[in-house]
């Protein structure tokens, strides 16, 4: 064989052997991310109103209904007035109530037992509270003042149920747990949740029991464990529970915090996070019945857990937990996870937690008044500047406690000087979690569904009445879910007509997933 022909062969099977790399490499590359749709926006409902004048709270009530409580601002020569306006489930005004506002208070706190709606407010004498008790169905106020049992107890959340409402307040940093019968002037101290202010995970009232549920962390510096407590509306314990049942420290896996799913304490659900022995991180996400039966899942095994990553990283995330692995060693990220309350979903219950890290920024520092100053000798001082939210995930667990699928949302990478949830998560009719959030004039969203990966930079504006007027600027704008796949907009907006002046209103429109 001459060597021209020898070299064209060659280079033939070397075009071959490309081409079916090439083939092979094409067959295992991911898809391209699906475009989400953005929700449709079909309700709207508007008044005129003053962002100077005038504050909004938009609450979803039970019943799918949303209660806006309107109150003045700066009326310092005039009698202010509370004002109270329920819409329906299509956003048309059912019924608008208003009471003169007292002197000396400060909105602090809503909650609704789907009867009434109480609204709470702090009064100059720091052991008084003001009451408003209004009926859902006629708008019927009234009011009530109560003492608390000290003067330094400060109430961080409260929760209604038949007509009572639960505290969940601190003192020198120890949890307390309150009760207020609206016909007892005295708030009733409740002496059956101990621990410290971050231990409390959740404080809530299960809808379908009316139980007042609180869950606890417990450690003693080694291990810990979560404790479960339920009281009826009287504030008498219905039960105790502890997971694990008993602390085993031949283990590696360690509980650290837990939120409850709807139901009785035959069906209820635990679902929240472990970590690797006494750290604070997050090694993944575990479910368990109220008997202690816990299943643990590791977030190396799951399916989109780091699909925030670049393809890259991605691999070399995976061999970092191969290597591990083989070496029989965990691999321990430095993850920490705010969960959400849990949501029923069609397939069982969805846990959304938003991963995050305290944020800390450099500073040098010296004295310009020291002559021994050298501009090369400054000092290093770290300073916390909050907490940063990476990305969202989403667990879907069926009612046995079983993970069936998690998918993840990207976020903006955003500092927030206090912990608190960026996203609000709803669950549509489907199965399809979405999670959207406000960034500045826009709402940034994501559909989230077993199996599909989609786009994580989707966004888009809140519409205006007509498509013939311009919005010419927006303030104090929000989210909050409403039911189901379905959440509101609100906020204030300026307004110009194709013919006439502009206006300024208050706005709810519905966002359906």
């Amino acid at each position: 064989m001459s060597l021209p022909t020898f070299l064209k062969q060659l280079a033939c099977l070397v075009v071959i052997g490309l081409g079916a790399d090439i083939g092979a490499w094409a067959q295992q590359k991911p898809k391209d991310p699906e475009k989400p749709k953005a929700p449709e926006q079909t309700l709207r409902a508007e008044f005129e109103s003053d962002s100077f004048e005038e504050e909004h709270i938009v609450h979803p009530l039970p019943d799918s209904t949303i209660l806006v409580v309107t109150l003045d601002k700066h009326s310092w020569f005039s009698k202010s007035h509370i004002k109270f306006t329920r819409f329906s489930k299509t956003l048309t005004p059912l019924w608008t109530k208003e009471e003169e506002y007292q002197d000396g208070t400060d909105f602090h706190k809503i909650t609704s037992d789907g009867t009434n709606t109480f609204l709470l407010f702090t009064t100059r004498e720091r052991k008084k509270l003001l009451l408003y008790q209004l009926n859902n169905t006629t708008g019927a106020i009234t009011n009530t003042t109560h003492v608390l049992p000290t003067a330094f107890i400060y109430v961080n959340e409260i929760a209604a149920s038949q007509g009572k409402v639960f505290l969940s307040a601190v003192e020198n940093y120890n949890i307390n747990i309150l009760l207020i019968d609206p016909a007892v002037e005295e708030c009733r101290l409740l002496p059956a949740v101990f621990g410290q202010e971050d231990d409390l995970g959740e404080f809530r009232v299960d809808t379908l029991t009316h139980a007042a549920e609180f869950l606890v962390s417990e450690t003693n510096n080694y291990r810990s464990r979560v404790q479960v407590k339920r009281m009826n509306p009287k504030g008498e314990v219905l039960g105790t529970y502890f997971l694990p049942p008993r602390i085993d420290f031949s283990t590696d896996t360690n509980i650290q915090d837990g939120r409850l799913a709807p139901g009785d304490t035959l069906s209820k659900l635990v679902l929240g996070t472990f970590g690797y022995r006494e750290t604070t991180f997050a090694r993944g996400v575990y479910s368990s019945d109220l008997a202690g039966n816990l299943k643990f899942y590791d977030f190396s095994k799951f399916d989109r857990f780091f699909d925030h990553l670049s393809l890259r990283q991605q691999r070399r995330m995976k061999a970092k937990f191969a290597r591990r692995e083989k070496q029989g060693k965990p691999l321990v990220l430095r993850y920490r996870l705010l969960l959400h309350p849990v949501l029923p979903h069609p397939q069982g219950y969805a846990l959304v937690g938003e991963v995050y890290y305290p944020q800390y920024r450099q500073n040098s520092y010296y004295n310009n008044f020291d002559p021994r100053y050298n501009t090369s000798n400054t000092y290093p001082r770290r300073n916390y500047d909050g907490f940063r939210f990476t990305h969202a995930i989403v667990c879907v667990f069926d009612k046995q406690g079983n993970l069936l699928w998690d998918n993840n949302y990207k976020l903006e990478g955003k500092t927030y000087a206090d912990l608190a949830p960026t996203v609000e998560a709803g669950v549509a009719p489907d199965g399809q979690v979405a999670l959207l959030y406000p960034d500045e004039d826009e709402l940034k969203f994501k559909r989230l569904v077993q199996g599909v990966s989609m786009t994580n930079n989707e966004e888009f504006e809140v519409r205006i009445q007509e498509t013939d007027e311009k919005r010419l600027d927006s303030n104090s704008e929000g989210v909050v879910h409403w039911y189901g796949g379905n959440f509101i907009a609100f906020g204030f907006q300026r307004i110009r007509p194709k013919e006439g002046k502009a206006r300024t209103v208050f706005y709810l429109q519905n966002l359906a997933f």
